[in-house]
């Protein structure tokens, strides 16, 4: 692996910090989305939100197969470590997520028999053909980016969920809430963050900024059609439930 100069580094750090600045639309529209609104207030349908966590469920077992890919693609011990170290992380939040479906009703047998809704896909298989088209340093940016989207509805969800749903109780068969996987994952931490920086550092020119910028607003701009087929289609299915 080269060793990056503190030039190298800084000139990555303003880039990002100009692509947080841009995003902050998105996040905003994700945080303060119908779907989030829905959660907040307690107008959304429990049928609504278990649609939403079966849906988190098929994209998380989606992002793991397009993690392995990374590590795969890695080209040096330091991108195994960044791409590993997410492959473990989205392991951590499966075994959260579960919980959170118990305690939302959505038994094994149902999960087992539901499929992924293309309109809530759209953000992970983006990920996916980055698996096969990106270099190390633009899915970094990806992840990078999309995470605060993902986040910032996830803190808000975790609130409602308390307040209006009766979640943030102790999971019977475990010590953590069964909101752990939202209160968990709403931060990212300094360590995921630093390598990450790193990696997209790697391989940010001046040539290819416009390609890394295009490539780490379309992932984000998915996420946030993602979150509002989450209400569209939760309600959707939630009042079909009522017939």
């Amino acid at each position: 692996m080269r060793r990056l100069s503190q030039r190298q580094l800084n000139y990555t750090e303003r880039f990002v910090q100009e692509m947080r600045d841009e995003i902050k639309p998105y996040v905003k529209q994700v945080s303060t989305g119908p779907f989030v609104r829905g959660v907040q207030d307690g107008s959304l349908p429990l049928e609504g939100i278990r649609f939403f966590l079966e849906q988190t469920y098929h994209l998380v077992m989606n992002d793991m197969g397009n993690l392995s890919i990374y590590v795969a693609k890695a080209r040096n011990v330091a991108e195994i470590d960044f791409f590993l170290f997410m492959t473990i992380a989205e392991k951590i939040m499966l075994d959260s997520h579960y919980l959170l479906l118990k305690a939302a009703g959505v038994s094994r047998n149902r999960l087992a028999i539901s499929e992924p809704f293309l309109g809530c896909a759209f953000r992970t298989n983006y990920f996916s053909k980055l698996a096969i088209t990106a270099l190390p340093g633009e899915i970094a940016l990806g992840i990078l980016l999309n995470f605060p989207v993902w986040a910032g509805g996830a803190r808000r969800i975790s609130a409602g969920l308390k307040k209006h749903y009766g979640f943030g109780k102790k999971a019977s068969d475990s010590e953590k809430l069964d909101t752990d996987v939202l209160d968990r994952f709403s931060r990212a931490t300094k360590g995921f963050q630093l390598k990450a920086m790193n990696i997209v550092a790697s391989d940010l020119t001046r040539e290819r900024e416009t390609r890394m910028r295009s490539i780490g607003l379309l992932g984000v701009e998915y996420e946030a059609l993602v979150w509002e087929n989450y209400y569209l289609e939760g309600l959707r299915r939630a009042e079909r439930g009522k017939d």
